[in-house]
């Protein structure tokens, strides 16, 4: 018994396997794009976009009267099962594929077809002039681009919230710990480790604030343009209709372009978001350095706090505990960053009304945000939850910093504090040590200049009091 069936598309005969919801276009892409052998199950979430999109199209169709009720209800039925999980292994295109998606698109239609078809026995259901009808790949690609990463949102933000929040609770736990600061890698005034760890926890909120900002210019959506924004073969009141159905079934904003024809040739709303995912992978890398530098050691270190320990650090040497976690963080926003620099080559890549380079904007973004979506919350529970705090190591660095000598300015004066913080680093005593043995600060003074509040405490830093 064959293990086959014969399928047709434009092009002639293709051999399917017997039990595969797609059809003779897919069947044809595989063999033309044996490229990465990862495929559109590694984007769950454009998956689903394409199904939400699918569902209101046929039954916007339906509504417009283009469109028969029954294959509309036999293709919503699909998309459905598609919704709840189902299905996504027949999801088989390479995500490095043909310009535009023509490849991933048509793999959608012919499952739609295929399993609306098992649905509805009585029904006959065509991939092109039925679950395609008044569409094009011209403009459900770049909707499902934006939609896709709307939906993957959430998860990336939940992420970023379990960071900040980390954060938030370090810097209140240890608001009070004084330490030395540094600019140039060199000690500086001093500062506390809570007011380090909340200015990281601002930092991570206001990109959170930047990402979703770049995430409503996805709300603008190129459906209903067809092939290249004019809406050639769409039903009249197609496209209200569609959008309508789709910001009821996702919750969605989403709303009609201002310009179709820009909506389905330039991807600069996309570029945009990506854009917005480098700065926050920027942030988080530069926080992800500070981490690891803070909590360097144990013994050779700066050792101000240490990481909670995850696995053991070395083949070779016994005890070594290494930043594993923040490492791995590294990596990944490493990897981020380079999946950006395709996508702003790509939305370069747009040449007259059409940008063909959608395919690879979308796998590397939704990869990227995957990715952090998957690990920010084990980065934000080991990397920053389970430090343990070193309070004599900070209290160390404030005592022997040459840069408390910056407080004598306003008495004695910049030269006469540089000798002092000359002195300090040849005889190895402190500042307070010099202070007290020339005599440069009265009683008051130096309780004043010294204490906790006037170091470091100057002004309100947002966190401690939301």
């Amino acid at each position: 018994m064959s293990d086959t069936r014969i399928e047709k598309d434009s092009m002639g005969e293709m051999k399917v396997p017997k039990d595969a919801l797609y059809g003779a276009s897919t069947a044809r892409s595989l063999i033309n794009f044996p490229v990465s052998g990862i495929t559109g199950q590694s984007m769950p979430d454009f998956i689903r976009a394409y199904a939400y999109q699918k569902k209101a199209s046929a039954l916007a169709n339906a509504d417009c009267g283009v469109l028969d009720k029954k294959i509309a209800a036999a293709i919503a039925a699909a998309a459905d099962e598609i919704l709840d999980g189902k299905h996504h292994d027949h999801f088989v295109i390479d995500v490095f594929q043909a310009g535009a998606g023509t490849s991933i698109h048509m793999n959608m239609n012919e499952v739609l077809a295929n399993r609306g078809m098992q649905i509805d026995s009585s029904v006959k259901i065509s991939p092109n002039d039925h679950v395609n009808y008044g569409q094009s790949t011209n403009d459900t690609i770049p909707t499902n681009l934006h939609l896709s990463a709307l939906l993957a949102m959430p998860r990336l933000d939940a992420g970023l919230k379990a960071v900040q929040d980390a954060c938030e609770a370090k810097g209140k736990e240890w608001k009070d710990v004084i330490k030395s600061g540094r600019t140039h890698l060199q000690d500086a005034v001093p500062i506390t480790l809570g007011q380090e760890f909340m200015s990281w926890r601002n930092c991570v909120r206001h990109v959170r604030e930047n990402l979703q900002q770049a995430a409503d210019k996805l709300l603008e959506l190129a459906l209903g343009g067809s092939a290249i924004g004019s809406g050639l073969n769409t039903a009249d009141g197609y496209r209200a209709k569609a959008v309508e159905y789709l910001r009821k079934f996702t919750g969605l904003k989403l709303r009609e372009p201002e310009d179709p024809f820009e909506a389905v040739n330039s991807r600069w709303a996309f570029s945009n978001f990506s854009a917005a995912i480098r700065t926050m992978a920027i942030e988080l890398t530069r926080i992800t350095n500070d981490v690891r530098l803070l909590s360097c050691g144990p013994t050779t270190g700066l050792d101000e706090f240490r990481l909670k320990p995850i696995q053991p650090g070395s083949s070779i040497m016994p005890g070594k505990i290494n930043p594993s976690n923040p490492e791995a963080m590294n990596q990944l926003l490493y990897q981020v960053l380079g999946n950006d620099h395709t996508v702003y080559l790509c939305a370069m890549g747009g040449q007259l009304d059409l940008n063909v380079m959608m395919p690879t904007m979308a796998c590397t973004t939704l990869w990227s945000m995957s990715w952090l979506a998957n690990f920010l919350p084990k980065f934000a529970e080991d990397g920053i939850a389970g430090c343990s705090l070193n309070r004599e190591r900070c209290e160390q660095y404030f005592e022997h910093s040459q840069a408390l000598a910056t407080v004598l300015n306003p008495v004695v004066g910049y030269l006469n504090a540089s000798k002092v913080a000359k002195e300090s680093v040849a005889t190895g005593k402190t500042i307070k040590e010099l202070v007290r043995e020339h005599k440069l600060l009265t009683e008051e003074q130096e309780k004043k200049f010294y204490s906790l509040e006037y170091l470091t405490k100057r002004y309100p830093q947002a966190g401690f009091d939301d």
